[in-house]
């Protein structure tokens, strides 16, 4: 075949095969061949390149020069290979770079080998009786790139979910069998289904059923390819189920199956066996133990027959689709996909390390759940040390023994971690781990304590104890000061609640003494997500990598504003990933319905003694992913953005540079959908006013300070008092008016949130009180006022942001009053926070847990940015006389709720004001343009309008 055309160009056929070639080369296991025919059942069509291993599914990649060939990759799905019993359910779209077109074969080999970025990729699946082709817009990909895609179309992700579906309804037919039986025994099954639910950790006896079959399957499974690949079990005796069956006429007898788990042990393994040990061996079971055990065997061979576990963590998707208490066994589950993103993204900050650099990093999870997100990261490590010519047979071994760290506060997600890992390479033993379970009563975050240097190797539930100092004890893992290489995790976030209440014990004092040493990060208002910030910034190295699933409310909430500060402070190259779809807000972690992000920052090579002005890279995904190749696309997208670029547009959202000018200011941008409001909330962070269509800023005529610089923050609800029949605390019994028959009383409350009636700026109380503790009564008295701000607001039905009203009363458990303000700084503020700019300076700076609310805790009220009215200069003078010439025609107009201001016509007499108190001229066209533009985009943020079917029908008909 003559691999030029006439015109000097390489032909595509010569593309192919050199790419075949390399691909075949990239991996010794694999089998990869271009343009050969007769390979297609019913067709002498040739596939550009195909990709086989033995008992995966086959991959067919379709190449051209220039986009990726999505159009042959479709011709592709639904066909058969030739000796494969699966049709292609997923083909590989490549493009060539044009620039190589002109090159020989052997010039295109080079850059193959240097892993030039030659390549956009597309990924064309079949979905139902629909195609569908992904991203819209080709990424940008590196050879190794496509190694990664090949690997991850050998396992249709939507196959293993089917897959885990039928599997995990079987269990739990097992599990109800296993209840039944253990019933049958009568006297003998109480005393069995409490040492079960010991063994388990499960409350009740259908949980110790399932979850007991769960772990069965996950240990038989262990077993069994432990007994196919490992010479050293085969040589202690190790069986399959299968050839243990066969001895006794198909029976599996509980006996021989602990015998031989515990000659698992013997090697190591505990982490997998010990739970699975000692609840199989919990009492009496009846009968029906023995079908129960042998249709778990014949499970663990359906899955093995899959061929994914070295790729999928087969075992975490089981547990997240049976188990319904993950939440208080502290067994997490982060969804794959945003798995594979996060430790995609992050390991590329390993890039410039040797292979042997790569093979010592030391990776740590203190929250590990079932694993998922620690394989990732060991995967992403273990792809680029391959990448790199590393070539170490034993990498396995070492990296278990010793690099690898995974602690938990609960046994089976011990198990189902150690599983997870034991899976990337079942031929190879190992002879120790520092996979963890802690028991202690603030769990793996007694490493915070910055004198503890390991923890005692203890699973299962047994005690443990933290070592001081050095040590060469057995049975103890040291996990080093500032000695791990890459910290990846996704935490718990808030106090920890029934089984893990053991969590929270303690931590005041650790929180103390790290802050003493310097790690400031933790915060109690912030949850336990801050603590693992901070136990991950002691024990980094210089250079080491911090990557973290949070609650989207870290970028925002005041609470977070020493975490914010320290890792702005103490790290490089900060990123923090939000995911805004339109179509539905996802939360990154299949436990909770938060909004989240994903952190990943480079700890710089010595801790500053100061903070420095920083810089954050705030990416905005228009869409999750929906499989591991996505998530590993998306990360790729990310990790090519160009070190200069301050803002654009990926193929799945946007980005923006911002430069935090004062230690932990609200990272106004993360979150956004429009990267034109994220630039519009970074400008009037920093008291400019950016219109977009003549891309321009002017400065406001004040500068920006905070509430707090005005007001002072009211008490508590808790000390103001609580509502009628409910738990008596703080100094009033508080009864709604609308109880009360139009009766006086001498202390009233603005107290509650009532989207009904709280439609303008001045507004009435609630409800009335009761004295119930006198002198605190007394000291409550005194703190009431006229101001109220709204802490936590609803933009889809809540109107009003700030409320006045003619007399003092007190606060409550949903406004919070602003005490010692000045009647007209008071009125500066409630028109400015009423108004779209306040909106958008609030949307930046609250917390965003929930779609649609943006939620400021009290701590945080006092730091929500605002212009300084109080100043003493013409201008704030202006802005004042301004307020107060237009402020009783404006609060008493009753306006609709935030998420509509782009339609509400008193909201936009409110904007114009504020305008004019800004330095603007509200009748100028081009401001009345940029204001509109500005609720357009607002209203359209998926965080304001909540995805309201009604909110976003009436935006669409209003923008066009």
């Amino acid at each position: 075949m003559t691999t030029q055309d006439v015109h000097g160009k390489m032909r595509e056929e010569a593309a192919n095969l050199t790419v075949a070639s390399w691909l075949d080369s990239a991996k010794p296991e694999w089998n990869a061949s271009g343009e050969r025919q007769g390979i297609i059942e019913g067709t002498m069509e040739r596939p550009d390149i195909v990709v086989r291993q033995g008992g995966r599914m086959p991959v067919i990649l379709e190449l051209e020069w220039g986009n990726p060939a999505t159009g042959d990759a479709k011709k592709r799905l639904g066909k058969q290979l030739i000796d494969e019993p699966r049709p292609i359910t997923e083909v590989i779209a490549v493009g060539i770079s044009r620039e190589c077109e002109r090159e020989t074969e052997e010039r295109l080999r080079q850059r193959l080998d240097a892993d030039e970025r030659i390549f956009t990729v597309q990924l064309v699946s079949a979905v139902g009786e629909s195609v569908k082709v992904w991203p819209d817009r080709p990424v940008s990909a590196k050879p190794t790139d496509i190694i990664a895609y090949c690997e991850y179309a050998q396992v249709p992700q939507a196959i293993i979910e089917e897959k885990s579906d039928a599997i995990a309804r079987n269990l739990e037919s097992a599990a109800i069998r296993l209840k039944e039986s253990i019933g049958a025994a009568k006297l003998l099954a109480d005393p069995t289904f409490e040492a079960l639910k010991k063994a388990t950790g499960s409350s009740t006896n259908e949980q110790a059923a399932l979850t007991s079959c769960a772990i069965w399957l996950i240990t038989i499974d262990l077993q069994n390819d432990l007994a196919r690949n490992s010479t050293t079990l085969q040589n202690l005796g190790l069986k399959t189920t299968d050839g243990l069956r066969s001895e006794r006429l198909g029976v599996l007898l509980k006996r021989e199956l602990i015998e031989q788990w515990r000659i698992i042990e013997s090697v190591n393994y505990q982490p997998v066996v010990e739970i699975a040990v000692e609840s199989l061996d919990s009492g009496e079971m009846g009968d029906s133990i023995f079908d129960v055990l042998a249709y778990l065997s014949d499970l663990s061979t359906e899955i093995h027959g899959l061929n994914v576990k070295h790729i999928y963590n087969f075992a975490g998707e089981l547990w997240q689709r049976l188990v319904v208490d993950r939440e208080e066994r502290a067994a997490h589950y982060t969804k794959p996909e945003i798995a594979e993103m996060l430790a995609s993204v992050a390991a590329d900050r390993f890039d410039g390390k040797t292979a042997e650099e790569l093979a010592e990093v030391k990776l740590m999870d203190a929250a590990c759940g079932t694993g998922t997100l620690i394989g990732a990261g060991e995967r992403a490590l273990r792809r680029k040390y391959i990448a790199k010519g590393g070539r170490d047979a034993n990498l396995h071994r070492k990296r278990m023994q010793e690099h690898v760290y995974a602690m938990d506060v609960n046994g089976i997600a011990g198990t189902l971690t150690a599983k997870r890992l034991t899976d990337m390479d079942i031929a190879q033993d190992y002879a120790g781990s520092k996979i963890v379970v802690i028991t202690d009563p603030a769990g793996s975050l007694v490493l915070l304590n910055t004198r503890i240097t390991g923890i005692s190797r203890v699973l299962g539930y047994r005690s443990v104890t933290p070592t001081l100092g050095i040590s060469g004890e057995e049975g103890v893992i040291h996990v080093p000061l500032g000695g791990i290489g890459w910290a990846l995790m996704n935490p718990p976030y808030s106090r920890p609640r029934k089984g893990r209440q053991q969590a929270t014990k303690g931590l005041a004092p650790l929180r103390r003494g790290a802050a003493k040493a310097g790690y400031k990060m933790s915060h109690g208002q912030a949850g336990l997500a801050s603590d693992f910030g901070n136990l991950s910034n002691i024990r980094l190295a210089p250079q080491g990598v911090y990557s973290t699933v949070l609650p989207l409310t870290a970028a925002h909430s005041g609470s977070w504003k020493s975490w914010r500060t320290e890792l702005e402070k103490d790290y490089d190259d900060i990123l923090a990933i939000a995911n805004v779809s339109d179509v539905e807000l996802q939360s990154m972690s299949a436990d909770t319905e938060m909004s989240e992000m994903l952190i990943v920052a480079t700890k710089k090579p010595r801790r500053p003694t100061q903070w420095r002005p920083t810089e954050i890279l705030c990416v905005n995904l228009s869409a999750a992913p929906s499989t591991m190749a996505e998530g590993y696309a998306i990360a790729q997208e990310i990790a090519a953005i160009p070190p200069d670029q301050k803002s654009g547009v990926l193929s799945l959202g946007n980005y923006t540079r911002i430069t935090q000018r004062e230690p932990g200011f609200p990272w106004g941008p993360v979150g956004y959908k429009s990267n034109e409001l994220s630039a519009i909330t970074e400008g009037l962070l920093r008291g400019r006013i950016r219109n977009p269509s003549i891309m321009d800023e002017t400065a406001m005529s004040l500068p920006m300070t905070t509430i707090g610089a005005m007001a002072d923050t009211g008490p508590t609800h808790h000390n103001i008092g609580y509502l009628m029949d409910n738990d008596p605390i703080g100094a009033f019994e508080w009864t709604p008016l609308k109880y009360l028959s139009g009766r006086t009383t001498a202390q009233e409350a603005l107290w509650e949130a009532d989207a009904k009636t709280q439609k303008s700026i001045i507004t009435k109380p609630t409800h009335a009180g009761s004295v119930v503790r006198l002198e605190l009564a007394r000291r409550m008295v005194k703190r009431r006022g006229r101001w109220f701000i709204k802490r936590g607001l609803r933009w889809t039905t809540q109107a009003t942001a700030i409320a006045h009203l003619s007399k003092d009363v007190h606060g409550g458990s949903a406004w919070t009053v602003l005490e010692n303000i000045e009647e007209a700084h008071g009125r500066c503020v409630a028109l400015f926070h009423n108004s779209i700019f306040g909106a958008i300076i609030r949307q930046s700076y609250a917390s965003t847990q929930q779609q649609g609310r943006a939620q400021l805790q009290i701590g945080a009220i006092s730091g929500l940015p605002c212009p300084a009215f109080d100043a003493d200069t013409p201008q704030a003078e202006s802005a004042r006389q301004t307020a107060t010439a237009n402020f009783d025609r404006l609060a008493h107009l009753e306006l609709e709720p935030f998420a509509y201001c782009f339609r509400d016509a008193n909201r936009r007499l409110i904007d114009n004001t504020v305008a004019e108190m800004l330095g603007l001229d509200p009748r100028n066209a081009a401001v009345q343009e940029m204001l509109n533009y500005y609720r357009v985009l607002f209203a359209g943020e998926p965080n304001v309008n909540g995805l309201k079917r009604d909110i976003v029908s009436a935006l669409a008909t209003f923008d066009s």
